[in-house]
């Protein structure tokens, strides 16, 4: 045997007593992550071999985890590592007054502040023990000599990041709480719960541990105990119990002849080489990491933190089961339910592929006492989750553990370096806010003497900063125990009770169901939530599809003309009218020249007629001659005009007066004129068909760049307009405003609601199409009783602040977002009027959803699509199709009657967007949405319109709410330029007309700044009087992106400011050493510049030491990250900007010295 190898008898026995099994149990051939062998062990006995000289790496043994593979690995080993130094006490002692913070020390020191996202607490543990009897003196002794032991409990915490140890503890000493004979002592111990769970202890002055102890009647007592995890981590958490324990009975404690300091020293020199390996490893990863998951949260400030427990325990028989099932599918418990978790965070995360922050406890062997220490030894793995492929839950826990293994043999690079590497490489602060950390393998949470002296833990609560969920596994009474500590305030309402319930229900179905292992976890939003969006009884479903009707968009209006002729149907200009008897007439002569012309049932008729009663009478006329309407706009391009017109193979088409019509080339098709379609006789009756034949075909924009047919069924279209016209009451007194062009969908709503209720429609003219203040005094002039258009349509009628009378009772807004503004501002303008935004789709014929305004919520960004209409059912699905839960974006499918029949002649695309599940068919509407108070779905964005920049996602939705919602700005719109590097741009509308657009616009860039992450602030801004519309009312995107290219840059994408004093002068010159910036300028931000938080602390030190003052603090520069606001706040701490303006000249003049002009000058000062 090799003389430096382990024998494999000897090796099988080292492991079998670390995963607790017998030697006899453990075959050399076997994974042993399959017997149960968690990473914690793994790395631990990586330690053990390490101690003993022999070079092997985490990497090298997980990637071979059978004792035979190890026996040889470690054989192999011939260049052992040096062995730990021994040192004397002597050598130990510090020498220096004070030293770095370790890694993630330094983390936890910088996100304590409030002024960071998810700051404004400290990283403690916190714990209660329920006991008896414990005496106030003897715990006093107990903790003092615990003190002395311990360095890190003697540890301060100075305001320029360093930690220096004290002969004596800061902490303020025992607070003893006698409640025996209180009248409410369980209301005085949850105060003092609450208090001490959100405490956050002053490390300056050196209180780095707590202890409370409450006096209970019946000699009843409750320990508090509370450790701030800068001094040290959960194992020396630990470790402080069973030392407060033995010196509560009396025992000595011996002192540690080695300090966390020297383990600092000593551990860069035992680990140089892996540490540089771990550095390319994870560089080389930068590019392609994710983020974190995005979870539900709270946009606005959330306030001072509110931090909840939620915990369950598998008792002894439940975990050996989830042992069990976990080994038969080759993995650990610990794997298991870390994938429990990833699943559970995916289904409420937007992303399925995220950043977990696993904790690993890694106490490297650099002395023999290191074990005894209390210290910060933890380092932490960002874990690459991946969930957007099906797997079953066994084989996504495989996944996972060959990930972590991968990802941990690379732990000497930390995740909190990692993490500072993607903000300096994405130009921003990268968090990891979402947790998962396992102490399996570490043994029972506490030492069994300990529970003996002070009692059970009855309440267990870690909090860190930066940290919104922090899920934990430890071993407790012979099973585990389970937990989340939250940041319950961060999140939207029922969001982390509802991640909990299905978090306990997958972990407790893996160790009850095989089942559970060996398929999908598939969907995991809450069945309550699932049970409201069920689709209604008059859902059709797709093997119960209803008969052939005769509710046709066109028989109404043919009934009514039969039975009220002279009733009024359209109205126009100043006084023109046409009754229903006239218009069917007119109808029916056009429908006879289009038969007569060849036009059968089923037959598409183009119709390209400007705005009027022409046009109705048009569309009247081809669907009572049995054909399919397709209409065409008469400002289309003659290019695009002919290609929908080729693909829709017309059989006729009819253009206004002096218009031949399209003529399509081998389309067989002929033209004629509206005065040539009404010349001849009228047909006898109208065609009215089932209501399941094609009543019309849009053409809408295709994502190929050609123009897409939705072919619309009479039944779908009437769907929507019964719904609403029921909703609305609307009857006989319907007067609509026909705003909405031929060719969108809201037209047909417009004509063919009015025909249905009885009521007249007042149409605009050609002329007219872009007159507000025309549609103003229609509105008046004709009475309109219901106003149904885009969001754009409506804030021009009101932008023109003219009196809109008193006869409209419903304004219905679709097509687009409808912003919150609207509804306040038709309110005031018309009291009583009934508001309402619509979700919709050509491909759901029109409208979908509905949303009726009575009270705003304050989460809404815009008014929600609402609810389902009727016959109608909505879905909000991941990219896996799967349901996502409440407030959690996913993409919108809908399903009903209201659905198209599909896409012209398009099978591919079709069967692409309209899809099948659980029996309904589905149209997948590309909106991105989510679930939100009351079930209203509401609207975020467009899936297509997100895009990721420097690797973080872009929601335009976001950036726009932000924007509308700047004092200034009364309207705006945010865009993506994808040509070249994608950039965000964006056009607002000022409420000040005079206002300086360039100046204003700047401060509106400032304001977002301060709102909105620096990857979503826009690139580039510009300030118009109106919005770019297209034809059909929405924001045209292509126009902005011209506008923002044509008018620059914003001051954000501009030339770098220059110093504008000396003061400004000096810190660039320091930002630009320390950054290794070869220029600064005084708005640039330290992140955009590649600043983190460890150059921020040399940053504040250079700045301390250049200028002779500690009134610069890490903080200060944190809330103002520039050299411009750097300034300001020194100004403002110190109060003597002169004496600053002087000692910066004196320091860039020294600093443009060289070195012999320097001795020189100093020479020269000391000369006599």
């Amino acid at each position: 045997m090799d003389p430096h190898g382990i024998g494999t008898d000897e090796l099988r026995a080292q492991v079998a007593e670390l995963i607790g099994s017998e030697p006899e149990a453990v075959p050399v051939d076997a994974n042993l992550f399959e017997l149960g062998l968690e990473s914690i062990v793994l790395m631990r006995l990586v330690g053990r071999f390490r101690k003993q000289g022999r070079a092997v790496t985490f990497a090298d043994l997980a990637a071979r985890p059978t004792v035979s593979a190890w026996s040889e690995l470690v054989g192999a080993a011939i260049e052992p590592v040096p062995a730990p130094i021994a040192r004397t006490p002597e050598s130990n002692r510090p020498d220096t007054g004070s030293f770095d913070l370790a890694v993630l020390q330094h983390a936890y020191w910088i996100g304590r502040s409030a002024e960071q996202r998810f700051g404004g607490v400290a990283p403690h543990l916190y714990t209660e023990f329920d006991g008896e009897g414990v005496d106030p003196d003897r715990l006093r002794n107990a903790l003092d000599a615990v003190a002395r032991r311990h360095d890190m409990l003697r540890a301060r915490i100075t305001d320029n990041g360093q930690q220096v140890i004290e002969s004596t503890p800061g902490w303020r000493g025992l607070t003893v709480h006698d409640l025996r004979s209180a009248d409410d002592a369980a209301a005085e111990l949850e105060r003092t719960r609450q208090r001490l769970t959100h405490h956050m202890l002053d490390i300056e002055a050196g209180e780095v541990f707590s202890a409370d102890l409450s006096l209970l009647p019946d000699g009843r007592t409750r320990l508090h105990l509370d450790m701030d995890m800068i001094a040290g981590d959960a194992v020396s958490f630990r470790i402080l119990v069973a030392d407060l324990a033995q010196a509560y009975d009396g025992r000595a404690l011996p002192t540690i002849d080695y300090s966390y300091e020297r383990y600092l020293t000593d551990r860069p020199d035992d680990r140089r080489n892996a540490r540089e390996q771990a550095e390319k490893y994870w560089s080389n990863r930068l590019d392609s990491l994710p983020g974190a998951p995005t979870l539900p949260l709270l946009e606005r400030d959330s306030g001072s933190p509110v931090a909840t427990r939620r915990a369950f325990h598998l008792d002894s028989h439940a975990y050996s089961q989830l042992q069990s099932q976990a080994r038969a599918h080759g993995v650990t418990p610990a794997v298991a339910v870390a994938s429990a978790f990833a699943e559970v965070v995916g289904a409420w995360s937007r992303e399925q592929r995220f950043l977990l922050n696993v904790p690993m406890f890694d106490r490297a062997p650099t002395h023999p006492a290191v074990g005894a220490l209390i210290g910060d030894f933890s380092s932490s793995v960002m874990l690459d989750v991946d969930l957007s492929e099906d797997l079953s839950f066994a084989e996504r826990s495989r996944q996972l553990r060959a990930r972590l293994h991968e990802d941990a043999s690379h732990v000497d690079y930390s995740g909190v370096e990692v993490l500072r590497d993607l903000g300096r490489r994405r130009g921003e602060p990268v968090l990891a806010p979402v947790v998962f950390t396992s102490a399996l393998g570490l043994g029972e949470l506490f030492d069994g003497r300990a529970r003996e002296v002070f009692g059970d833990p009855v309440w267990i609560m870690s909090q860190g900063p930066q940290v919104v969920l922090d899920a934990q596994i430890t071993e407790l009474d012979g099973g585990v125990l389970v937990n989340w500590d939250i940041r319950e305030n961060e999140f939207l309402p029922g969001v982390p009770e509802a991640m909990f319930d299905a978090f306990e229900s997958l972990v407790r179905g893996l160790v009850d169901e095989d089942a559970v292992w060996t398929k999908p976890v598939g969907q995991l939003a809450p069945s309550r939530q699932l049970l409201l969006r069920t689709p209604a009884a008059d859902v059709p479903r797709t093997d119960a599809v209803p008969a052939a009707g005769t509710e046709t968009l066109h028989r109404a209006f043919f009934d009514r003309a039969a039975r009220r002729p002279d009733a009024i149907a359209l109205e126009w200009g100043e006084n023109e009218s046409m009754t229903y008897g006239e218009l069917c007439d007119r109808a029916l002569r056009v429908a006879a020249t289009l038969t007569d012309r060849g036009v059968t049932v089923g037959d598409t008729v183009g119709v390209t007629l400007p705005k009027g009663p022409d046009q109705v009478t048009a569309v009247l006329g081809v669907l009572a001659a049995g054909g399919v309407y397709v209409p065409i706009g008469v400002d289309q391009p003659a290019s695009r005009a002919a290609l929908i017109a080729g693909k829709a193979d017309f059989a006729v088409t009819i253009g206004g007066s002096g218009d031949d019509g399209l003529t399509v080339a081998g389309g067989g098709a002929c033209g004629m004129t509206i005065l040539d379609a009404v010349l001849g006789e009228p047909l006898p009756a109208p065609h009215l068909g089932p209501d399941t034949a094609p009543a019309y075909m849009i053409f809408t924009s295709g994502s190929t760049g050609e123009p897409k047919g939705v072919v619309v069924s009479h039944r779908a279209a009437m769907n929507t307009i019964s719904d609403l016209i029921g909703r609305f009451e609307l009857d006989e007194s319907y007067r609509p405003l026909c705003l909405s062009e031929l060719d969108f969908d809201l037209c047909t709503f417009d004509l063919f609601s009015v025909f249905a209720a009885g009521g007249t429609a007042v149409l605009i003219e050609e002329h007219e199409r872009k007159d507000p203040q025309r549609w103003v005094t229609l509105i008046r002039a004709h009475r309109v009783t219901v106003i149904s258009c885009v969001p754009p349509l409506l804030d021009m009628i009101l932008s023109t602040g003219e009196d809109l009378g008193r006869s409209l009772e419903v304004v219905m807004l679709g097509g687009d977002k409808v912003g919150i503004d609207l509804y306040r501002r038709l309110t005031a303008a018309v009291p009583g009027c009934r508001f309402a935004g619509l979700g919709g789709a050509t491909e759901t014929a029109i409208h979908n959803s509905i949303c009726e305004v009575v009270d705003v919520d304050p989460n809404w960004r815009t008014v929600p699509f609402g609810v389902p209409l009727g016959s109608t059912a909505l879905r909000v699905v991941d990219a896996r199709g799967h349901q996502v839960p409440d407030w959690v974006p996913g993409e919108l499918w809908v399903a009903g009657t209201g659905l198209a029949d599909g896409y012209l002649g398009d099978p591919e695309r079709t069967n692409e967007r309209f899809v099948e599940a659980d029996g309904y068919r589905w149209y997948r509407t590309g909106d991105l949405v989510r679930y939100g108070t009351d079930s209203m779905v509401e609207f975020i964005g467009r899936v297509d319109n997100q895009i990721k920049i420097n690797g973080f996602r872009i929601e335009l939705g976001e950036i726009e709410a932000v924007l509308s919602s700047d004092p200034v700005v009364v309207a705006a719109a945010a865009v993506v330029d994808r040509s070249g590097t994608a950039a965000v741009m964006a056009a607002v509308v000022l409420g000040d007309s005079d206002a300086d657009p360039d100046e204003t616009v700047a401060g509106i860039t400032a304001r977002v700044a301060d709102r909105l992450p620096a990857h979503m602030v826009p690139d580039r801004m510009v300030a118009l009087r109106t919005l770019p519309l297209t034809v059909n009312g929405k924001i045209d995107s292509a126009a902005i992106v011209q506008l923002c290219r044509a008018a620059g840059d914003t001051e954000r994408a501009s030339a770098r400011v220059a110093p504008r004093s000396r003061l400004e002068g000096a810190l660039a010159l320091i930002w630009q050493s320390v950054l290794g910036a070869e220029e600064v300028g005084v708005t640039d931000t330290l992140f955009a510049l590649g600043g983190d938080s460890v150059l921020a602390t040399t940053i504040v030190a250079r700045t301390r030491t250049a200028f002779d003052i500690t009134s610069v603090t890490v903080r200060m520069l944190f809330t103002a990250p520039t050299v411009s606001g750097l300034a300001k706040s020194m100004i403002a701490a110190e109060g003597d900007a002169e004496l600053l303006e002087a000692t910066a000249e004196l320091y860039v003049s020294i600093e443009s010295m060289s070195e012999d002009q320097l001795l020189a000058a100093l020479d020269h000062q000391h000369s006599p």
